[in-house]
C-alpha cells in the first residue's frame, strides 16, 4: 500500500510539473479510430459496412484458422466509442477443413469470446484524460457432452497525457482488472462460493505505466515507457495486461517464464518492464 501511495504521489508531481511546461490548448491525437464514411469499406485486415455512427465489420483472415468473428462499433460522439466483438473458434477447424480429418463428436470443442469496451477522450485544458472499460466473457463448451464453463473478467485503465510539444506527449496510466464470475454446467461443490471469492481476490491486479509518445503523424506514434506491478504479482490476469502487440509478446514470455521459471528470456524493450511500442487506437 505504501508503494501504491508513493507511485500516486510521484505521478501527481510529474503531472503538476508537466502542466507548467505543457502546450496550452494542445492539439491532442485522439486514441480512437474514426468512423468510416457511410457505405462499404475495405481495410488491410477487415471488411465492413458503415451506417454513419454505427459500423459492422469482420476480419476474414481469422476465418482461415476457424476463428469466425464479428465487430459492432457505435460512436455516440467523436471522442467516444462503444465496441462489441465476438469470436467463435473451432480448435479442430484446420484439421477438419484442410487435412480432411474426422473429429469425434464427443470431443468437439468450441471457444466463444465476447468482448465489450467503451473508450473516451476528454480534453481538460492542457490535459487529455482517456478512460477505458472492458468486459470479456470466455466460454468453452463441448456440445457432444452438454458441458461448458464460462469466465467473466473486467479490466480497464485510466490515463492522462500532456503535450510538451506539438508532437510529443507524456502520460501516466493506471490499469487494473479482476475476475467477476464463473459459470459451469457441472454441479458446483458446497464450498463453491468461498472458492470463488478467494479466486476473485487472487485475480485482482493493478499496474502503472508512464512514459512518452512521439506522434509522427495524426494517426500513429511511437510509445516508450515503463510498467510497474503495484498489486497482484501472482494474479493470472497480469498475463493479459496491456492492449498493444508489444504487450501481448510481453505477456507470452511471462506466461512461458511462469510455467518454466528456469527459461527466463530477456529481450530489451520487448520482455522487459521498460518497453517500446506503437501507440494504440481503439
Amino acid at each position: 500500500m505504501k508503494k501504491l501511495r508513493a507511485i500516486l504521489v510521484l505521478s501527481f508531481l510529474i503531472i503538476a510539473f508537466s502542466v507548467s511546461l505543457a502546450v496550452q490548448n494542445g492539439d491532442f491525437v485522439v486514441s480512437i479510430v474514426p468512423p468510416h464514411k457511410e457505405g462499404l469499406f475495405v481495410e488491410f485486415t477487415s471488411i465492413g459496412y458503415s451506417f454513419g455512427n454505427w459500423e459492422i465489420s469482420t476480419q476474414p483472415l481469422f476465418d482461415i484458422v476457424g476463428a469466425f468473428n464479428l465487430k459492432i462499433r457505435y460512436f455516440p460522439a467523436e471522442s467516444t466509442v462503444f465496441s462489441l466483438e465476438t469470436f467463435l473458434w473451432d480448435p479442430f477447424f484446420i484439421n477438419k477443413a484442410y487435412l480432411g480429418e474426422t473429429v469425434d463428436p464427443s470431443f468437439q470443442t468450441y471457444i466463444l469470446l465476447n468482448m465489450a469496451h467503451i473508450h473516451n477522450n476528454t480534453i481538460l485544458g492542457p490535459i487529455i484524460v482517456r478512460p477505458y472499460l472492458q468486459s470479456a466473457l470466455a466460454t468453452i463448451f463441448l456440445p457432444g457432452q452438454s458441458e461448458y464453463v464460462s469466465v467473466l473478467v473486467a479490466r480497464g485503465f485510466l490515463s492522462s497525457g500532456i503535450l510538451l510539444s506539438k508532437d510529443f506527449e507524456v502520460f501516466v496510466l493506471l490499469e487494473g482488472g479482476m475476475l467477476i464470475n464463473v459459470w459451469q454446467s457441472q454441479t458446483p461443490p458446497e464450498d463453491w462460493q468461498s472458492v470463488l471469492e478467494e479466486t476473485r481476490r487472487q485475480s485482482q491486479y493493478v499496474m502503472a505505466r508512464f512514459g512518452g509518445i512521439w506522434y509522427y503523424d495524426r494517426y500513429s506514434g511511437i510509445e516508450i515507457g515503463y510498467r510497474i506491478t503495484l498489486h497482484g504479482h501472482e494474479s493470472p490476469l497480469r498475463l493479459i495486461q496491456g492492449y498493444t502487440f508489444t504487450d501481448w509478446i510481453y505477456n507470452y514470455f511471462n506466461a512461458v517464464f511462469y510455467a518454466n521459471p528456469d527459461q527466463r528470456i530477456s529481450i530489451p524493450f520487448i520482455t522487459t518492464d521498460y518497453y517500446l511500442s506503437f501507440s494504440t487506437k481503439f
